[in-house]
């Protein structure tokens, strides 16, 4: 695993989705379908990149058996998901400096988190459906993949 590299691409991910929330003179209006705002997506993306992850343990497999899966899964843009409660994106109006700056303080934690955690450790306290406990290497994936599907559908808002 090269954290430079993985950096790297945290970095490219936030900064597309800033500079897709740039080009909406309103953050805060509705998509035409009744969907989420720019800034829900923003505060989506916000309460999905969170980086205490918990209690850990040692992984007993390979650290990144599930970064594919979570790849494919996210880049498959034909696909619907239903949020969970606790990303649920808060009705309330938004600034872009206000979001942006958020974004930017986000990127910093996952920073740390690469440059100071062992990645490889698995998280214990909570799991995910479709994978179970996941590592914190795979989070990171997770994360990544995460902010490019919502880039483009900020990208896409009508």
């Amino acid at each position: 695993m090269n954290k430079n590299d993985l950096k790297l691409r945290i970095e490219t991910v936030f900064n597309n989705f800033i500079n897709a929330i740039q080009q909406h003179a309103d953050i805060n209006k509705k998509r035409a379908d009744g969907g989420w705002s720019v800034g829900q997506i923003g505060n989506h993306i916000l309460k999905g990149t969170v980086t205490n992850l918990g209690s850990t343990k040692k992984t007993e497999r390979p650290y990144d058996k599930n970064a594919d899966a979570i790849k494919a899964l996210f880049l498959d843009f034909g696909k619907k998901f239903s949020t969970a409660p606790d990303i649920e994106p808060d009705e309330k109006q938004y600034t872009k400096e206000d979001l942006i700056v958020s974004l930017r303080e986000s990127q910093e934690e996952i920073f740390q988190m690469i440059d100071k955690e062992d990645l490889t450790e698995t998280c214990v306290d909570w799991e995910l459906p479709e994978w179970g406990n996941l590592t914190k290497y795979e989070c990171v994936i997770l994360y990544e993949n995460h902010i490019i599907r919502h880039t483009k559908q900020a990208i896409d808002f009508n």
